[in-house]
């Protein structure tokens, strides 16, 4: 076995070299480490509520999913009455308008040029609408989530209902996060968009990223989209990756995980 000799004052320590090589590598993963007992995964299944069958196969998934909900939409109250019993979480996917004018973000969309009482009527009735929800998270939005009135007017009412919000991130302008902070609202944002290229191939491989960052930071957030091939690269990525040491979590578990962390600190 190999040993180093280290000079302390005239004296000297014999250190074997396998203990050194085993701190430096543990010091440069220790912050992560630090934060969470195991790496968590927070995957996100957004804009369920138009079709049935898409809905059922995402309640079916294995592991503890988030699933987003649109309000408004036909079948988005019976999938979050039965989300529980599948061990799925249940968070709003709230229509807000985009900078792009050709993107419609559907039915009680909010706007910033809707006046106070409009926008809070509008928005109450979205979390009314499904039932059990543990938090929000913006559908489209880049024109909302970058301005701080109408993100205030969010905040205030997430702080109100104790709900979480979970910023999708449409843009690298949105205030979502120091909006969230000031108003004492738990916030997530998306680090990965699953399926933007909706390809069996394309989607493995960000399913991979996710799992490599979560285990390098301690956590990531994952949005997909109830896409066939999404579904069927889930159903076949999930119980490999609980099986190699990395938790699916709500998005509620990590921001628990993370508060414990903070408390701790």
């Amino acid at each position: 076995m190999l040993y180093l000799l280290l000079f302390f004052n005239k004296k000297f320590t014999v250190i074997s070299l396998p203990l050194i090589l085993i701190a430096l590598f543990y010091g440069q993963y220790a912050t992560a480490i630090g934060k969470y007992e195991k790496p968590k995964l927070v995957i996100v299944l957004d804009d369920i509520g138009h079709q049935r069958a898409s809905a059922e196969a995402a309640l079916a998934l294995p592991g503890r999913l988030t699933l987003a909900l649109l309000p408004f939409t036909p079948f988005s109250k019976e999938v979050a009455l039965k989300a529980s019993d599948f061990g799925k979480e249940v968070i709003l996917h709230s229509p807000m308008s985009a900078i792009s004018a050709s993107k419609d973000a559907g039915l009680g969309t909010l706007t910033s040029t809707q006046d106070e009482k409009y926008f809070l009527q509008t928005f109450n009735s979205q979390l009314n609408f499904i039932p059990s929800v543990r938090g929000v998270s913006n559908h489209m939005g880049s024109a909302l989530t970058s301005q701080r009135i109408p993100m205030r007017r969010i905040m205030e009412q997430l702080k109100m209902r104790n709900l979480y919000f979970l910023d999708s991130r449409t843009t690298n302008l949105s205030v979502a996060a120091e909006v969230a902070q000031a108003y004492g609202v738990q916030y997530l944002e998306r680090k990965f968009f699953l399926d933007n290229i909706v390809k069996r191939q394309a989607i493995s491989k960000k399913i991979e990223e996710a799992v490599s960052y979560a285990r390098k930071e301690g956590h990531a957030v994952a949005i997909g989209h109830p896409y066939p091939q999404t579904l069927i690269m889930l159903s076949e990525k999930l119980p490999e990756i609980e099986r190699n040491g990395v938790d699916l979590v709500w998005a509620s578990e990590a921001l628990e995980e993370n508060f414990k962390y903070l408390s701790d600190q």
